[in-house]
């Protein structure tokens, strides 16, 4: 069940294929253990996979239908995601104090103890049982959806103008993030990052080695940024009076510590997020260093040779 197209399909067929896979694979593990934090990020990723099938194929959709359709599967996300913000205060408070050393380990376990003892949900596992079904009838909907889902059918060609529409956009986020370096700028920079890695995993076939390794690097700088927006949500809830929730209805996050522990939880953390984004900032400019153009156009060459029976140390690197 690969997240790839195949060489020889029609792409109109290919996209109703790979989405019709994604949203049952979403189905079963929903429906292995509806309780289980694992179970509910990888669910999550499978509707991240599928919007960017979607993003791909947005040049051959109806502006109605995309708009649907993707609202779908980010709406059924959201009703997943019920207590994650609070799953991943933790988890990041207790990365860091392995970080940490001397009065800043001791400042961020006392406040790893704190959040244990809040008496706010604690775990991803927490999603009601009323946010599961509709998830499930929303994607059972879009099943029905996508296996008839009508694709202006010209071929690769739309599938090279989605990405060189995601790589240019990813390009002028990579710019805007390190310009401002506003959190959440570096966070939309991230999720630019994500769509071109999942369309690099959709069009493996065009040279399995030379994208495995585009893929690798997308998700490198994916998982830095990660963990830069999960400090950057640390340290908002660490603020006075600066206690937010992400969803309506969640309890706000709140990281409570004296300010002598806050002085020294944040200034640790602002140094990680430093070496993060320097670290995301090199390996980006790595990426998306070619015009949008060009890079589609070397994508697409890549793809017609490969269905010609090209051999790869033919083809320019």
């Amino acid at each position: 069940m690969a997240y790839r197209f195949k060489l020889t399909e029609p792409f109109d067929e290919g996209v109703r294929r790979i989405g019709l896979q994604q949203i049952d694979r979403a189905l079963q593990q929903l429906q292995a253990a509806e309780d289980a934090g694992d179970t509910i990020h990888a669910t999550r990723k499978g509707l991240k996979r599928i919007r960017a099938l979607l993003r791909l194929a947005r040049a051959g959709l109806s502006q109605d239908v995309y708009a649907q359709e993707n609202a779908r599967y980010r709406d059924a996300g959201r009703l997943l995601s019920a207590a994650r913000d609070r799953h991943v205060l933790r988890d990041t408070v207790t990365k860091l104090e392995h970080q940490s050393t001397g009065r800043t380990k001791l400042a961020f376990a006392a406040a790893r103890t704190k959040l244990s003892n809040d008496t706010a949900p604690q775990t991803v596992g927490e999603t009601p049982a009323t946010d599961f079904a509709q998830a499930k009838t929303m994607l059972e909907e879009g099943r029905t959806s996508i296996a008839k889902l009508d694709i202006d059918a010209k071929g690769f060609s739309i599938a090279w103008h989605g990405l060189e529409r995601t790589y240019r956009k990813a390009s002028r986020a990579l710019d805007h993030a390190y310009d401002t370096l506003d959190d959440e700028a570096l966070h939309e920079w991230r999720k630019r990052v994500q769509h071109h890695w999942r369309h690099m995993s959709l069009l493996m076939a065009a040279w399995p080695e030379v994208i495995a390794a585009r893929i690798a690097t997308s998700r490198q700088v994916s998982m830095l940024l990660g963990e830069d927006h999960d400090i950057a949500m640390m340290l908002a809830a660490l603020k006075p009076g600066a206690a937010r929730s992400s969803k309506p209805g969640q309890p706000a996050l709140i990281l409570r510590a004296t300010p002598t522990q806050a002085k020294l939880i944040a200034t640790f953390a602002s140094e990680r997020q430093r070496k993060l984004r320097e670290k995301a900032r090199i390996l980006g400019r790595r990426l998306f260093t070619e015009e949008a153009r060009a890079f589609r156009d070397r994508v697409e060459a890549y793809w017609a040779a490969a269905n010609a029976g090209v051999e790869p140390d033919k083809l320019p690197a």
